[in-house]
């Protein structure tokens, strides 16, 4: 008699039905998917509840795959076939085997070493020769290997192995089988196959322990295989989270530094310019009556500088408005040229500005240049805010490697309005830092002959690196 190996092991794949073994969020294949929508419309949407499908499922599969084994005669013809009870017991253990299947998930390593003892009790009633394994040993052991450990998977593979081999050597022996009525040990396919006597037995027992390793231990290697994938997927899918996130942090981080670097443009343009015409209103209110003339010029100066603080904030006001790519309307970016203007502008609000300028002035970077005239326009609106009618000296000293701007002015004798660092000047260190130079704002003191009874001063001092040799042709802003 030729070999009787059949399993029905190499039935549909087992991940085929296995609907919820993906853990949520998972990438599932579109069968997996229109299975639970299948499943989903039948009221079906739990993971126990598919699993119980899954057992039921595999059950049927088992009885028909059975039932074409005995009709196609592989499970051996009579008279030298199973038996009746045979077939019954066979029937029922690759039946019942099926449904420890739907608390796979609930208790994984419980459920193979169940399915591995019925599978034992179900290679103990086949004839010998014939290695039957049912697909629920695959869906266990795959179920152990993609839920539980490497450690843990490769112990419990190990013990459904050693169960299942127990049931080898009994079914090697025949002896359940002659018990129900089987055949012989000499008309056995296993006698055939392998062999008579003691020899016989041992080379069946290897075979049937080498169908159980590939069984159990392939599909509990796919199973962990399975695990780390998804495990790889979801590690993959938070590192692709955790950059969006902090693409967004860093978005918002950008949208905080511009929107403050706008509130200090805000600032300085309109602490400039209203001190400014405060103190020309001022001015005009005191002559209004004693010199008309000179009245109407400062309102005139007024109305003037209003303007210029409209258009100044306007533009950049404009700025925060613009959206598209062909936005305009902006005005240029103030720079160090502009100082001596930024200087006649101070002496027609009255304030008395002396400028020493000593070297030629370089040109600037962009972002140092606008540095420049900025510090040098908080510098005057805070010496006329905190210490009006004071002579303010403004110091220029340019050589080929760094621009010294110096800003100083008397404090008021009677200790006046204090000079606390505010916004103003945090913006001026911080733009001073950003482009390599430094600010140093404080009460200077006097040196040489004024330091007896001399009043303290305030100096502002910004130091600024040259980067590029090109000069420009001016003396400087006197």
């Amino acid at each position: 008699m030729t070999s009787h190996q059949a399993a029905d092991a190499g039935a549909p794949d087992a991940g085929a039905l296995d609907t919820g073994a993906l853990a949520p969020g998972a990438g599932i294949g579109p069968g997996v998917a229109t299975m639970r929508r299948v499943l989903g419309r039948l009221g079906v949407r739990s993971p126990l509840g598919r699993d119980i499908v899954l057992a039921a499922v595999w059950g049927v599969v088992t009885l028909a795959l059975l039932g074409g084994l005995l009709a196609t005669g592989e499970l051996g013809v009579a008279p030298r076939g199973p038996s009746s009870p045979q077939i019954t017991v066979m029937v029922v253990l690759a039946v019942v085997q099926c449904a420890p299947l739907a608390l796979r998930r609930v208790r994984p390593v419980a459920v193979l070493l169940v399915v591995a003892v019925l599978q034992a009790g179900l290679l103990a009633v086949v004839p010998s020769g014939i290695a039957l394994w049912t697909a629920a040993p695959v869906v266990a052991a795959y179920t152990v290997g993609s839920l539980r450990s490497t450690r843990v998977a490769v112990g419990a593979s190990l013990g459904a192995i050693g169960v299942a081999t127990v049931g080898a050597v009994v079914g090697a022996t025949d002896v359940v089988a002659r018990r129900l009525g089987g055949g012989d040990a000499v008309s056995t396919p296993g006698a055939q196959l392998y062999g008579e006597g003691a020899s016989g037995v041992v080379v069946e027992v290897l075979a049937l322990l080498a169908t159980g390793v590939l069984v159990i231990g392939v599909s509990a290697a796919v199973g962990s295989w399975v695990a780390l994938r998804r495990s790889h997927d979801r590690d993959a899918r938070a590192r692709a989270a955790e950059t969006v996130e902090h693409q967004a942090t860093r978005t918002r981080e950008a949208v905080a530094a511009e929107r403050t670097r706008m509130a200090r443009e805000l600032h300085d343009v309109a602490a400039h310019h209203l001190t400014g015409l405060v103190v020309q209103a001022g001015a005009a209110e005191r002559l209004v009556d004693a010199d008309p003339d000179r009245a109407k010029e400062s309102l005139r100066s007024v109305r003037a500088q209003g303007r210029e603080t409209l258009d100044a904030l306007r533009s950049i006001v404009g700025i925060l408005r613009e959206t598209g790519d062909d936005a305009n309307g902006t005005v240029p970016v103030p720079g160090l040229g502009d100082v001596p203007g930024l200087v006649d502008s101070a002496r027609a609000s009255g304030a008395v500005v002396e400028v020493r300028s000593q070297g030629t002035l370089p040109v600037l970077a962009p972002l140092a240049d606008v540095t420049a005239f900025r510090t040098v326009q908080e510098a005057l609106v805070n010496a006329r805010r905190h210490s009006p009618g004071a002579v303010v000296e403004l110091s220029i000293d340019a050589t080929a490697e760094r621009l010294t701007i110096v800003v100083e002015n008397d404090l008021p004798a009677d200790g006046g309005t204090e000079h606390t660092p505010g916004y103003g000047l945090v913006g001026m260190r911080e733009r001073a830092a950003l482009v390599g130079g430094a600010l140093e704002a404080g009460v200077a003191a006097p040196a040489g002959a004024r330091a007896a009874g001399a009043a303290q001063r305030w100096r502002v001092r910004l130091e600024l690196p040259v980067e590029t040799d090109t000069e420009v042709t001016s003396g400087g802003p006197a």
